[in-house]
């Protein structure tokens, strides 16, 4: 196998499993929240766990099409504030949602009331109360204290001409409020991507995409550290550390093809999770991360820039073989600055801190703790050959 199909196989090997290897956003509720919902006869229950850490309880009455509803979240904040609702729209979305929100007041108290959710409050209009296109015969908003959770309770007539087997429903957690007004939710991919089509007589969701987007999102993640992160530092360790030592690796130029060979492995990784970010920035309609974004693009054109570079090296004997050496050595440090950095961006907006970040901090650590052994042994060397010379 030649070496170009092998960094092929390579890469895509690690973009099928870091695609297919993770569950689905939707969890089991908690045992206590499982609890509150079967002392209300509610027969199914979904917690999400990626999405807000809502929980959501509910049961349908299918000649009836009445829908009982218990959805439940902790409110950390002062006044924050909890949201449900359902769009009756051709998608899952905030906008066009009929609503009811919950805001906990600085008294503690539990206040709640209807809101329509219009494309008005897209342009900075105050969310407030209004009347919904819902026919509800029960809404209460409370506190359970041995749990820590604050939740809603409805009870939904739904139209008849609601689609009970597919069915738009939208849930958002906020930190502040004032009043009856529940101010902007975080921006954050646990918040965009609070909403579901979803199958009310089993729980199961409709439309998978929100599901797909989400490992689309890891594999971008996983490839953007592989190759970036990790594949390219190697190989600017191998080009520095073993053409001359201390480890000796120079006869036939062995380092050269192991630096090539590193670098380009690293850069169809890199550049395989760079394109799967492009094409989710282009498929999220409703937000965006644009310095994430821009880093992104910067080190797939810095590294094509050292990958072209590396084709027109000019010779030893060339005079621009120092100012090549310069630039490539320059621009290739930059690039890992800029890696590293924008590495840490996507990890906080997948919110993967608690595992991703000491995970990557551990590799830059060895990769760091190579470099400083690598740099005492040549400067050992650098020490010992002098003394000899100067004997």
């Amino acid at each position: 196998m030649s070496p170009f199909y092998l960094i092929f196989f390579v890469s895509n090997s690690i973009f099928l499993l870091s695609l297919f290897s993770f569950t689905i956003h939707a969890h089991r509720c908690t045992e206590n929240f499982w609890s509150e919902t079967l002392s209300r006869n509610l027969t199914l229950c979904k917690r999400y766990k990626h999405r807000n850490e809502v929980e959501f309880g509910w049961k349908i009455e299918n000649t009836t099409q009445t829908l009982q509803v218990i959805v439940g979240a902790r409110l950390e904040s002062e006044t924050g504030w909890l949201a449900w609702g359902l769009n009756f729209g051709p998608e899952p979305r905030m906008v066009g949602t009929q609503a009811f929100i919950g805001i906990k007041q600085k008294n503690g108290s539990f206040l709640g009331d209807k809101y329509n959710v219009t494309e008005y409050i897209k342009i900075g209009c105050n969310l407030l109360p209004s009347a919904i296109d819902l026919n509800v015969s029960k809404l209460e908003f409370s506190s359970l204290e041995h749990i820590q959770y604050h939740i809603i309770e409805a009870t939904i007539h739904l139209p008849q001409t609601a689609n009970i087997s597919n069915i738009n429903h939208v849930w958002q957690v906020g930190k502040n409020a004032s009043g009856m007004e529940p101010k902007i939710h975080e921006k954050t991919l646990k918040n965009y991507d609070s909403a579901e089509t979803i199958d009310l007589h089993t729980g199961e969701p409709i439309s998978i995409r929100s599901a797909r987007r989400r490992h689309a999102r890891i594999a971008h993640g996983i490839l953007s550290i592989i190759g970036w992160g990790v594949v390219l530092p190697i190989g600017v360790i191998i080009a520095r550390y073993f053409k001359k030592g201390p480890i000796h690796w120079n006869e036939h130029d062995q380092w050269k093809y192991a630096h090539k060979a590193c670098q380009a492995c690293g850069y169809i990784i890199g550049a395989t999770g760079w394109a799967l970010g492009m094409w989710l920035g282009n498929s999220s309609k409703h937000y965006s991360f644009p310095k994430h974004g821009a880093y992104g693009i910067s080190i797939f054109t810095f590294a094509t820039l050292q990958t072209l570079a590396l084709r027109y090296k000019p010779n030893k004997n060339d005079q621009f073989h120092t100012y090549w050496s310069i630039y490539h050595l320059a621009l290739g440090y930059a690039l890992l600055s800029v890696i590293c950095v924008n590495i840490f961006k996507g990890i906080i907006i997948l919110q993967e801190e608690d595992t991703w970040k000491p995970a990557y901090i551990a590799v830059i650590a060895c990769l760091f703790f190579i470099f400083i052994v690598f740099e005492i042994i040549n400067w050992i060397k650098f020490k010992v050959e002098k003394k000899n010379n100067d004997q």
